[in-house]
């Protein structure tokens, strides 16, 4: 059976957590998702140290 939302594209330029959570949800559905962040100004939670 095919993941749910394997036709859908996602293109993610969201911040902070609730942006990229509901990203990787899609994704886990099947959705194909492409994350752009700034080159000059990375995600912020990226520098939270957490794994």
């Amino acid at each position: 059976m095919p993941a749910l939302l394997s036709s859908l594209k996602i293109l993610d330029f969201s911040t902070l957590l609730p942006g990229p959570f509901a990203s990787m949800i899609l994704a886990d559905l099947g959705a194909e998702v492409l994350r752009v962040e700034s080159p000059t100004r990375p995600d912020l939670v990226r520098m939270l140290p957490i794994q």
